[in-house]
């Protein structure tokens, strides 16, 4: 080859060189560009999930208030009721009411024995006041009588809790 030769030669390679290189460049702006996009896209998804985390958090402590302020009503309206009122939403609740004549104990043997014509013997007499109690608790005493053949009771003594708290202390 002639050295003309490999000067042109030498020369069309560094031309393609340069395109390359141009092209490379081009390449390299176009990948740039495309990164960019992709970090603001990426920023903006980021964003996005920030903003929906703020307002979550904001409608959770609204509700939270709400439902704070809505016991603290609750609470207030209970507080301003007069006794009065109070008392009548307990006047609808059942209570269980039992009249003891009287109790004994019996070793299982007797109870055993027992038949329809055995007498139990009660550790109360006949004269004695029978007790009124409320779900367990004596409240009165009084008189049994009958009342067109039903069993009724007249009450002569009303239990106060300080009476109530000296008859459990007898028994202990």
């Amino acid at each position: 080859m002639s050295e003309e030769e490999k000067n042109k030669q030498e020369n069309m390679e560094q031309e393609h060189q340069e395109e390359q290189e141009e092209v490379s460049q081009e390449d390299l702006a176009a990948q740039w560009e495309q990164m960019v996009q992709e970090e603001e896209a990426q920023t903006d998804t980021q964003e996005n999930q920030e903003d929906l985390a703020a307002q979550w958090e904001q409608a959770l402590s609204q509700q939270e208030t709400k439902e704070y302020s809505n016991q603290e009503e609750k609470n207030l309206s209970t507080s301003v009721l007069s006794t009065e009122e109070k008392l009548v939403f307990l006047m609808d609740i059942p209570l269980e009411i039992s009249v003891e004549i009287g109790s004994t104990k019996m070793p299982l043997e007797e109870i055993l024995k027992l038949n329809p014509n055995s007498v139990v013997e009660l550790d109360k007499f006949i004269n004695q006041p029978v007790d009124l109690k409320v779900n367990g608790k004596l409240i009165a005493q009084g008189e049994l009588y009958t009342v067109k053949n039903h069993f009724g009771i007249k009450i002569t003594n009303i239990i106060t809790p300080q009476e109530r708290l000296k008859l459990l202390d007898e028994l202990l």
